[in-house]
């Protein structure tokens, strides 16, 4: 299937509602190098995915890693409707998020929380979904991501959804999107930061078995392919600017 090359065959697919809110927002370019259409790409990407979770509408939805642009906080808040809930949680990325959600006009629909995923504050089932999309590789390590999962678990009423991306590339774009997003993992070591995430992309098969130390009983899973440019792997440059030393600075450039 070819890629979409126009935001407006994406834009064709979404609803009117989730038009509206992106009409409202406008134009939202957090970096110079991104294409001024960057966020109605990812809205819309995090929109087609989600349509594959089923949230009804009125539900009680819990985000884990919401980040600092609500790209799937706004989509999930325009799929429960007024009458539902989305309670983000994050742990501290929280950037123009508040902004966004202001301008699409659903803040009175969303809950941010900034606490750990892996111990959340919550002592019973009384999410009708907990979701995390895109979110699996910002934590630190597998273990971490098998203890989030857990708590996932732990406060659903019946079932959660994981969407990631998949490390199998299929044309040049997909690949130099795996080449740009490997290379943040180890701008982050290399500035000390190891807390910030962004390990690799993990195969079906390794997602699956974390699901399933995490406490899973039925797994289902299913390969979706959005055919869209690959705009997620952006990296400021200016991030290298910051890892003090030399050697692994100029590797990195020249990586």
């Amino acid at each position: 299937m070819a890629i979409k090359r126009s935001i407006d065959d994406v834009l064709d697919g979404l609803s009117s509602e989730l038009l509206m809110i992106l009409k409202r927002i406008g134009t939202y370019q957090p970096h110079p190098r991104l294409p001024p259409d960057w966020y109605q790409w990812q809205i819309s990407e995090r929109h087609m995915i989600l349509r594959h979770a089923k949230i009804a509408y009125g539900a009680n939805i819990l985000e884990i890693g919401c980040g600092p642009q609500a790209i799937a906080t706004i989509p999930l808040a325009s799929l429960v409707g007024e009458k539902g809930r989305v309670v983000a949680l994050d742990r501290g990325r929280w950037g123009d998020f508040w902004k966004l959600i202001e301008r699409s006009g659903v803040k009175s629909r969303v809950i941010p929380i900034q606490d750990d995923a892996r111990k959340l504050p919550f002592p019973f089932s009384c999410f009708d979904l907990p979701v995390c999309i895109h979110g699996i590789r910002s934590f630190e390590s597998r273990e971490a991501c098998v203890e989030a999962i857990g708590e996932m678990l732990r406060v659903s009423k019946e079932r959660i959804f994981i969407a990631e991306s998949s490390p199998i590339a299929r044309n040049m774009a997909q690949k130099a999107h795996l080449v740009m997003y490997n290379l943040r993992r180890s701008v982050f070591l290399a500035m000390n930061r190891s807390e910030a995430g962004d390990i690799p992309y993990f195969s079906r098969n390794d997602l699956v078995k974390i699901v399933k130390e995490a406490g899973a009983i039925k797994i289902d899973t299913k390969l979706i392919e959005v055919n869209m440019p690959h705009h997620l792997a952006w990296f400021p440059p200016e991030m290298l600017d910051r890892i003090r030393d030399k050697a692994k600075r100029e590797n990195l450039r020249r990586e």
